[in-house]
């Protein structure tokens, strides 16, 4: 895989994302009482674009692996 899409998320960006999540489902819970729109609405989108960031990551993976493939057999 290219070296600039690394296959992790950074810990400091969980420790962030974590940081300021568990506020937001106290809020949900004891003020707005609506877990599902204010409480997982947001967790549901940042585990869907993670998702789809790994997938981008694995097609990178899959087109990388592609053309060394193919720069190989040119050499051939």
């Amino acid at each position: 895989m290219s070296g600039w899409s690394p296959p992790s998320i950074p810990r400091q960006w969980l420790v962030i994302i974590g940081v300021l999540y568990v506020p937001l489902l106290a809020y949900s819970l004891v003020v707005v009482q609506e877990v599902v729109v204010v409480g997982l609405f947001p967790a549901f989108i940042l585990v869907s674009l993670y998702l789809l960031w790994r997938f981008l990551s694995a097609v990178e993976a899959i087109a990388d692996a592609l053309q060394r493939i193919a720069r190989q057999r040119e050499q051939e």
